[in-house]
């Protein structure tokens, strides 16, 4: 791999941010090494795989394309039916202590059917090393897709994780991601919400600790009629971590009637702590309805006098209501495997400070 990569990724579709560098990020000498150890089950390689999904852009941008190309790995492929039953597969990506790897995904979910597809990304709580994965869907007419990510790495891990699709007409996609582990996380997600009345909803979870840190970009691209989208963000920044969030609704000519929802909510939970919120509304057509905001704020203190009267100690309180804001996104994973998975490491984290 030589001396590996600089990428420039998480780019917002305006650059209307450059004298506080928040436009976009930029990673020096990435590797992509080889696919990683992965577990799966509920689905098997397609027989016949046709569809090309090249062309559709992703959150993170382009120059995780170059990555891709050097990666030279064979792409995952998961596609629902051939019944009209909800489909589950699952991915566990087992990440070694100094591994590095890169992993393409590619969703198809025919007319009327519904896929869920879970991925969980582990290792050993002190490992080091980096793991991508780059997913990109097709979602057909009335189809459902529920795509769910859990990043549980251990403290010296670098995560990439890029999402991009199109949604076909009546078509909805459900992104809930947690990341609660790694030293550095990079998360990107477009979707092309191209069929008239088509909808994405995204929840985001993160905890950061110690100096993580986490940058993200989410974009929501309307272009049909009546198109539908939600980004909620709900995270805990405590010591010295770090966040950037990006959240994009961009009503494309055509979209009549199109309605957009972002909002991001942060608890600080520490004195050196960096916050970033970029919410941003692009409009090209008159018809449409968007909002976006941003809670940003300490515990409140007559909540946590009243917890502390109780014999609760600061930190205690403090690690009840973290741990309150993470089951809340926890509960919308709707997959009991994946959400004791979760519960597990939180309460590994609890135990042991993880």
């Amino acid at each position: 791999m030589g001396q590996g990569l600089d990428l420039k990724i998480n780019r917002l579709p305006a650059r209307t941010w450059n004298w506080l560098k928040m436009n976009e990020a930029g990673l020096n000498g990435i590797e992509a090494g080889e696919s990683p150890t992965i577990i799966t089950e509920g689905f098997a390689e397609a027989v016949a795989w046709r569809e090309d999904f090249s062309a559709i852009a992703t959150g993170m941008g382009e120059d995780m394309d170059r990555l891709a190309r050097e990666s030279n790995t064979d792409a995952i492929r998961i596609q629902s039916g051939p019944s009209k039953e909800e489909r589950r597969a699952a991915l566990h990506f087992v990440c070694g202590s100094g591994a590095k790897s890169f992993q393409t995904v590619e969703l198809l979910v025919q007319e009327d059917e519904t896929l869920n597809v879970v991925m969980d990304f582990t290792s050993a709580p002190e490992a080091a090393g980096l793991t991508a994965v780059q997913t990109r869907f097709r979602v057909r007419k009335n189809a459902r897709l529920r795509l769910i990510q859990l990043q549980l790495l251990g403290s010296g891990y670098t995560f990439l994780s890029d999402i991009g699709g199109s949604c076909g007409e009546g078509s909805s996609v459900e992104v809930i991601q947690l990341f609660l582990g790694g030293a550095e996380t990079y998360a990107g997600c477009q979707a092309d919400l191209t069929g008239k009345e088509s909808s994405m909803n995204v929840d985001v979870g993160y905890l950061g600790r110690d100096s993580q840190r986490f940058d993200m970009n989410y974009v929501a691209n309307h272009r049909g009629e009546k198109s539908r989208s939600r980004i909620l963000a709900s995270g805990v920044l405590k010591d010295r971590a770090f966040k950037l969030f990006r959240g994009t609704i961009d009503f494309k000519f055509g979209a009549a009637g199109a309605e957009g929802e972002e909002k991001e909510e942060v608890l600080l939970l520490g004195d050196d702590v960096i916050n970033q919120t970029i919410p941003l509304i692009l409009c090209a057509e008159e018809d449409v309805q968007g909002n976006h905001g941003a809670t940003i704020g300490r515990l409140d203190d007559e909540l946590l006098f009243y917890l502390c009267s109780r014999g609760m100690s600061h930190e205690a309180a403090s690690e009840m209501i973290t741990r309150a804001r993470l089951d809340a996104v926890c509960r919308k994973i709707g997959d009991e495997a994946a959400e004791q998975i979760v519960q597990d490491y939180l309460e590994e984290v609890e135990k042991n400070g993880r």
